[in-house]
């Protein structure tokens, strides 16, 4: 199935870059349309240093798909050899980031923790999580 006229040109709504500051970590953007730009939204961080780096970003191309809405994913499980688990961290407050907690199994033991990602409030709520301004 190609892409439709339009679909090639649109801007994704989120967008990723390796952070610069952080080593093993990536900076998430959001679109806003008021400055039709894009704004800091989230951060993913590797925890495990051994990971491969291309892995890692094949795991973020799969996060920033997700948060665009497209729902075929890379297949990741074959080259890992681990099941990838998560679990998002409770909010102590309303105004707090949405944290989710990576871990990697390889069916032996317990499993380890591999990444965290952080985003801003709203970003994973749903359609009205698109930036349509920078609160």
């Amino acid at each position: 199935m190609g892409l439709g006229f339009n679909e090639e040109s649109e801007k994704p709504w989120y967008k990723y870059k390796r952070n610069p500051l952080v080593e093993h970590s990536f900076q998430i953007f959001g679109f806003v349309e008021k400055k039709q730009d894009y704004e800091p939204v989230g951060e993913y961080t590797v925890l495990d240093p051994r990971e491969d780096p291309d892995l890692t970003e094949k795991k973020m191309m799969n996060i920033i798909s997700l948060l665009n809405g497209k729902k075929d994913l890379m297949e990741l499980g074959n080259l890992t050899k681990t099941r990838l688990l998560y679990n998002m961290v409770p909010k102590t407050s309303e105004s707090d980031k949405t944290k989710i907690i990576f871990r990697t199994y390889d069916l032996e033991g317990v499993s380890m923790e591999n990444a965290v990602l952080e985003l801003k409030k709203g970003v994973l709520n749903d359609e009205s999580s698109r930036q349509t301004d920078s609160g």
